[in-house]
């Protein structure tokens, strides 16, 4: 469990650290093709919304964390991020709203191995209003 309060803790640093980036970004022509995530990273059992990867790093031992762009189609990407997990049969367990930030924390265990996944969302974000974050701690 202190794990857990510490990767909550984590995730709540690095969304105010996206919305101070806000601010950092032109437009289009800055955009680049995506960030490749780790290699350990769990895709398999962690699906990410469909996008670009603004941003992505971690280990499994550390926990990953990824920025993802979805696309508009998408509507509200945290609903569909969200969506697409419990999909996958993870299970949601909180949701926080403060200061324009919204997180859902949900888990699952899968070959064994329980996953935690923190997905949110934060005004002013780096890539906009279209843009989600998530963490994952596996253990």
């Amino acid at each position: 469990m202190n794990r857990f309060v510490r990767l909550s803790t984590l995730c709540v640093a690095v969304l105010a650290g996206i919305a101070l980036l806000a601010g950092c970004g032109g437009g289009d022509e800055d955009r680049q093709d995506g960030a490749a995530l780790p290699k350990d990273f769990p895709v398999a059992q962690v699906p990410l919304i469909e996008g670009t990867v603004l941003s992505a790093d971690g280990t499994r031992a550390d926990g990953w964390s990824a920025t993802v762009q979805g696309s508009r189609e998408a509507g509200n990407v945290l609903d569909a991020a969200v969506k697409q997990l419990t999909d996958a049969g993870f299970t949601e367990s909180s949701r926080s709203s403060d200061g324009g930030q919204r997180v859902v924390i949900l888990s699952a265990t899968k070959d064994g191995t329980t996953y935690w996944v923190q997905v949110g969302t934060a005004t002013g974000a780096a890539g906009g209003g279209q843009s989600v974050f998530y963490q994952v701690s596996a253990g």
